[in-house]
């Protein structure tokens, strides 16, 4: 394969957990973007928000990205946002397998409800107003090449593979 695998979605759609789960499985490095910029900033990225503005993230993402696509073969976990760049949309897609990982409103609140401190965007928010952003973020995940539901699934190994068997038919 020559092919990344990228795993979008928004915030607690378990990107992260399912991605170090399929990179394992598949035998591929594991790179997930939020890392990235923790490690190149020296703090957690709600920081880097909080304390050198949105407009900086954003370009922090576009380094992540720019950086992480140079690898061929690899699997990518993305932040909620990282599509909503179209230098990053095109980025990922050019050389790679674009997976949403697609959530309920409700399952995004009861996945994130406890960290709340991590994730500023829903920090106190309701399923609704959870719900308002995600129905502005569908944009841009609906562009992807490959959708998987994390609704109702407490068993990741389930999603983990369902996100293999769909990849497969596309990895050659």
């Amino acid at each position: 394969m020559n092919k990344n695998i990228v795993l979008v979605g928004f915030m607690g759609t378990g990107k992260t957990t399912i991605g170090r789960r399929v990179a394992s499985r598949l035998g591929l490095d594991f790179y997930d973007t939020d890392e990235y910029i923790k490690r190149c900033e020296n703090m957690p990225v709600a920081d880097v928000i909080t304390k050198k503005g949105i407009k900086y993230f954003e370009g922090a993402q576009r380094f992540a990205v720019t950086n992480i696509c140079e690898n061929k073969n690899v699997l990518i976990a993305t932040g909620g946002s990282t599509l909503s760049d179209e230098r990053n949309m095109a980025l990922l897609s050019e050389n790679g397998i674009l997976v949403w990982l697609r959530a309920k409103p409700e399952t995004i609140y009861e996945n994130t409800k406890n960290s709340h401190n991590k994730r500023l965007e829903i920090s106190g928010k309701s399923v609704d107003e959870i719900s308002q952003i995600l129905a502005q973020r569908e944009k841009d995940y609906s562009g992807c090449d490959i959708t998987v539901d994390v609704d109702g699934s407490r068993n990741i190994d389930v999603v983990v593979e369902t996100v293999i068997a769909k990849i497969k038919p596309l990895m050659n």
